[in-house]
């Protein structure tokens, strides 16, 4: 039973992280890196959460559509 209830919890931690790691499509790809120079900002700032919101959406919506060059 005891094993039983450690891979139900697994399966469960499994299910929640799967989902969250997905979340927001790939910033390292070199259209969305494209997207960043025409906003004005680095893969680098952008990872350390450094970019102002009137900079982030535009880019999001950018990479998000595939038409950034």
């Amino acid at each position: 039973m005891k094993k039983l209830s450690g891979t139900v919890i697994a399966l469960a931690l499994l299910a929640v992280a799967v989902p969250a790691a997905q979340a927001e499509p790939r910033n390292d790809t070199p259209h969305a890196q494209a997207c960043m120079k025409k906003y004005g900002f680095t893969l680098a700032q952008w990872r350390a959460y450094a970019v102002p919101a009137e900079k982030a959406n535009p880019y999001r919506a950018c990479r998000d559509s595939g038409k950034g060059r």
